[in-house]
């Protein structure tokens, strides 16, 4: 297959919607979207990357990388101000809530109070939507119609946890099957369930009619949204709900094993992720149906598509459920080149970049030089070894994609201050010339932006000379990422003119 990467010498920044800033406790799809965007105009940046945009739930302490459903959108990025722009709330409504209520620290997303917050605000403008010609639009009725083939089943599953408490299906006690609604046995569960559905509907439709509409925004100023896959989804998903013969179960229709990987560069105990396994076999028999469907979906909202954990492709790790030792999981053999092969026909032309960090072998080697796609080089990975280091700049070369860090990594500043006084900040001294820069991160951040990759991604706390607290996503851990929040004012005119100066040095700034 030839090359399906990124052509052009491009920089971006990856900054997750969430941690735009906002009134409501998270980031939106709304002004400061917006604003953001015409930030990266303005530093000659060409892509922004963000992370998954599905819908999270409190159970899996709101990870974008375990939604509720593969194709949904996270209702919690709609935007309060462009509803009421839209007519479907009120001024005084939004004026007599107090926000401070809902946020107890700008710098981090509670997303507990938050969602609260959100759902009240989000309901009120579902019934103006119901009872008002918003109803009838036929931008509605379109946007139902297109989506059926995930819309009906996600806001079904949504619903009826809703009804429970918001529990995952083996937790539900009021109603668990959907065989049990009917008119004459549970009048008060059917009343309370078909609002629900309805009311799913209605957070999905605006996601996508909001996502969309900033989108077009990016793409008229040649700014390429650069998007994020996970390969595996939830449990506690529609997806597995009504889908579990896609996964490997046991025969109570549960699954007999999980995801993971073992002990690597992030975690030395392993990573449990205890996501639901594909059968691979299963899928194979209709083309991979289900994922050409939710690839296809993701280029109507992204126009870069990174797949995460690349790797499982080819061979996936295995956990015992019962178990939950990372350390002990076995290999087993993923789809490989046929997956590639119906999806390069389904999907031609697609601008697909490859997470193949942490233990790559000669087979997944083989299988991403197969696809053609670019895949990753992360320069906090390059300083443990010797000069022949793959993440090292001068090893990189052009169909891939270079970064400071991802978010699961360290921010630069962090990065420095714990690998202080070892022999790996002995290294990056002598390859970076440290000494000779004001700043440490500026020497990374150049490094990367300097070597021979197409693209190259700078985290927007790197930019910032951000440290620790400013970290989104540390492996192995729960409670604590996903938080991470700008504040108003800090993509102030003196970032602009660092960025675009570094990006114009090594030939990434791109001039409108």
């Amino acid at each position: 297959m030839r090359s399906l990467g990124v052509y052009m010498r491009k920089s971006g920044i990856l900054l997750p919607i969430f941690s735009l800033p906002s009134n409501y406790g998270v980031g939106s799809l709304g002004k400061e979207a917006y604003d953001f965007v015409d930030f990266l105009v303005k530093s000659g940046q060409s892509v922004w990357q963000v992370l998954p945009v599905t819908s999270t739930s409190k159970k899996e302490y709101y990870s974008p990388y375990k939604t509720n459903g593969a194709f949904s959108g996270n209702y919690d990025l709609i935007d309060i101000d462009m509803l009421v722009e839209e007519g479907l709330l009120s001024l005084d409504l939004i004026n007599s809530i107090d926000m401070s209520k809902y946020q107890t620290d700008p710098r981090y997303v509670d997303y507990d109070k938050t969602r609260n917050l959100k759902q009240e605000i989000l309901y009120k403008a579902y019934e103006n939507f119901i009872s008002g010609k918003f109803y009838l639009e036929e931008e509605y009725a379109d946007f139902c119609n297109e989506n059926i083939f995930w819309l009906d089943e996600y806001c079904k599953y949504m619903s009826l946890r809703k009804i429970n408490n918001d529990l995952p299906y083996w937790e539900w006690d009021k109603i668990s099957d959907f065989d049990e609604l009917s008119e004459d046995k549970n009048v008060d569960i059917m009343k309370d369930y078909k609002n629900l559905f309805d009311y799913h509907k209605f957070l999905q439709y605006k996601f996508y009619s909001q996502w969309l509409k900033l989108k077009a925004y990016a793409n008229k100023n040649d700014i390429e949204i650069f998007g994020d896959i996970p390969i595996y989804i939830s449990q506690d998903s529609s997806d597995f709900y009504f889908h579990k013969e896609m996964f490997l179960i046991d025969k109570n229709g549960e699954p007999s094993s999980v995801s993971g990987v073992p002990p690597d560069e992030f975690s030395s105990e392993g990573q449990y992720w205890g996501n639901p396994l594909y059968d691979w076999k299963y899928l194979s028999a209709d083309r991979y149906d289900w994922w050409m469907k939710r690839i296809k979906k993701s280029f109507d909202i992204y126009d870069i598509l990174r797949i995460d954990h690349f790797r499982a492709f080819e061979s996936f790790y295995s956990i015992d459920k019962a178990t939950k030792d990372a350390k002990s999981g076995e290999w087993i053999k993923g789809p490989g080149k046929d997956f590639f092969d119906i999806l390069s026909k389904e999907v031609p032309n697609a601008n697909i970049i490859a997470e193949d960090l942490g233990i790559i072998t000669d087979e997944v080697r083989d299988l991403l030089d197969y696809t053609g796609y670019p895949g990753m080089k992360v320069i906090q990975f390059g300083f443990n070894s010797d000069s022949k280091n793959l993440n090292l700049p001068h090893m990189y070369y052009k169909n891939t994609v270079a970064y400071t860090g991802t978010h699961d990594n360290k921010t630069l500043v962090e990065w420095l201050e714990t690998t202080a006084n070892t022999a790996q900040m002995e290294y990056a001294k002598k390859y970076l010339r440290l000494e000779t820069y004001d700043k440490y991160t500026e020497a990374l951040i150049r490094s990367v932006l300097g070597s021979c990759s197409d693209l190259s991604i700078v985290p927007i706390q790197d930019w910032l000379d951000f440290g620790a607290w400013a970290r989104i996503n540390t492996p192995s851990t729960v409670g604590i990422n996903w938080k991470f929040r700008l504040l108003q004012g800090e993509l102030d005119e003196k970032l602009v003119e660092y960025i675009s100066d570094t990006s114009g040095i090594y030939g990434r700034y791109i001039e409108r």
